[in-house]
């Protein structure tokens, strides 16, 4: 209905706290709002933004009655979304995507999946992020396909309307698939045959769990917001476990060194996207925009490599990459070996200062529930199965991890000393 109208849309996130709501309203100059009765305390605080001009609609309120008005035309180049980057590194980002941005990544995605009309859409994610928008309502919108709503994830309402509706296809973050992998319950899963993970890196042991299951294997992909968001996606016929898949059809991925030059297959380096689904830019912010865009390849800022067969494999964040005495650590490789103890639930790796040896890993580890676990018996399974300048100098036992609104761990939250 606002692309109708001609105007962009700027999804909020609204577990954001209110001065991070007011810094988007005001930043992007947000002209109207669309709401629920059940936000009203909280937009009744942030009304002032708008000014004397602005709009808020309660869309469940019994007068809420649009006015009718004829379909504008929009320019494919017109921007789409402005999606707010989760301000993990800082103040949020306006991501401006444009309506060719959005719909050839939409028509990579049908391309490279093979979905139509027969299959039905399960939408466990919010709408204010940009894996749920592009994935579960402009895919299944291009295609046909039925779109099942779910307001909150609970495992036994989400088996349920499986079952229901003969949902073959889903998209879910990797502590979803944990959760329903470790669900009681005689349920009927198969009608299921694209589960898909993204959002963060997918642990092998949460992949072979579920598909024991269940009988049916997780497709980890890997994207993001300024890519609209689909980059890549493992396949039926073509999928490698603890990778993120090969490219999608119209979309080009390389390796870069330091130096902005391309590497060989199996060099790790920072992953470049190109293709029409990048971003026009950042929203007035040039200078970002520049940093983050060369010629018309995207900087993601994530480290990884691809193998001779095009698959991509992530090995972490470039600014999460820990130097130890000269050597490269990669904070995944040590939360994939920590995880696979029997009573480790889930684990974040960061790099803490060191006076000896500049930088350290710290591994920050929550216990399965019920099980009790010490210092000594991880850091002696992680010898067992790492280089010895890998084996995280500190351990921290922690009942939880500082989290996004949508459960990525925010490892910038975590304490360094």
């Amino acid at each position: 209905g606002v692309w109708k109208a001609g105007k962009t849309p700027v999804p909020l996130n609204y577990l954001l706290p209110p001065q991070e709501l007011a810094y988007i309203i005001k930043d992007s100059g947000m002209s109207a709002l669309i709401t629920s009765q059940f936000f009203a305390q909280s937009v009744a605080a942030l009304k002032p933004l708008f000014g004397d001009r602005g709009v808020i609609l309660m869309a469940d309120d019994p007068d809420f009655a649009p006015r009718p008005s004829k379909a504008v035309s929009v320019p494919y180049r017109d921007p789409a979304l402005y999606l707010y980057t989760s301000g993990t590194t800082g103040k949020p980002k306006g991501v401006v995507l444009t309506h060719r941005n959005l719909s050839y990544n939409v028509d990579s995605c049908q391309r490279a999946g093979e979905f139509d009309h027969r299959d039905s859409f399960l939408c466990l994610l919010p709408f204010f992020h940009t894996y749920a928008i592009t994935g579960t309502i402009l895919l299944p919108l291009l295609n046909g396909s039925k779109i099942v709503l779910v307001d909150r994830f609970q495992p036994m309402k989400v088996m349920k309307l499986i079952e229901e509706h003969s949902i073959s296809v889903f998209l879910a973050i990797p502590s979803m698939y944990r959760v329903l992998a470790q669900n009681e319950g005689d349920f009927n899963l198969k009608s299921v045959r694209f589960p898909i993970s993204g959002g963060e890196p997918l642990p092998l042991v949460v992949a072979e769990a579920f598909e024991k299951r269940f009988g049916v294997p997780i497709f980890e992909g890997y994207g993001q917001t300024e890519a609209s968001p689909v980059v890549s996606l493992n396949l039926p016929n073509k999928r490698r476990l603890g990778t993120v898949g090969p490219a999608l059809p119209g979309v080009e991925i390389a390796i870069w060194d330091d130096q902005k030059n391309p590497v060989g297959p199996d060099v790790i380096g920072e992953i470049m996207v190109r293709g029409p689904s990048v971003m026009l830019g950042y929203y007035n912010l040039p200078d970002e925009t520049s940093k983050t865009i060369t010629g018309e390849w995207l900087h993601t800022g994530d480290l990884g490599k691809i193998d001779a067969e095009g698959f991509v494999t992530i090995t972490g964040r470039k600014k999460d990459l820990i130097i130890s005495a000269g050597e490269n650590i990669y904070p995944r490789e040590i939360e994939e070996v920590l995880v696979q103890h029997p009573m480790v639930k889930e684990v974040a790796v960061i790099g803490v200062k060191d006076e000896v040896r500049g930088e350290v890993p710290k591994a920050f580890v929550i216990a399965r529930e019920g099980t009790t676990v010490d210092e000594k018996e991880l850091r002696q399974f992680c010898r067992e199965n790492l280089a010895g300048y890998k084996v995280p100098k500190h351990i921290a036992l922690v009942p939880d991890l500082p989290r996004t609104p949508t459960g990525k761990v925010l490892k910038r939250m975590l304490p360094t000393s």
